[in-house]
């Protein structure tokens, strides 16, 4: 990595970004934890019939499966914010160079360049 990376205006706006991002992936995350039919302290009482303890269990799966895909998202939001911090955001772990801006651009959570990506 060299000095000439990325302007600190345009890392400053991408940090903004992904923070905003985070912050809104937590909150989404509180919702869907707040909706599970499983959090409700009364579920295991509450004498349900078979087809609303199927429902509850459909939508406690889907509750489930969303709720692991947005913390893999804070996952990799975390780590460009931690490649922002430590100067190393926007070059390939890999080889070190510089990742093209527009592959940046349309996936700024990219870690490889396109011919790390493509190897």
């Amino acid at each position: 990595m060299n000095d000439a990376g990325y302007p600190k205006k345009v890392l400053s706006e991408v940090e903004e970004f992904f923070k905003k991002e985070r912050a809104h992936i937590a909150k989404r995350i509180k919702q869907l934890d707040e909706g599970d039919p499983f959090k409700d302290p009364d579920h295991a009482n509450d004498n349900a019939d078979v087809i609303n303890e199927v429902r509850e269990e459909m939508a406690h799966e889907q509750t489930e499966a969303n709720r692991e895909s947005l913390k893999k998202r804070i996952t990799e939001i975390d780590e460009v914010l931690k490649r922002i911090a430590n100067g190393s955001y926007g070059y390939c772990k890999k080889c070190g160079k510089m990742i093209n801006t527009d592959r940046l651009t349309t996936n700024p959570l990219a870690v490889l360049c396109i011919d790390c990506a493509k190897k």
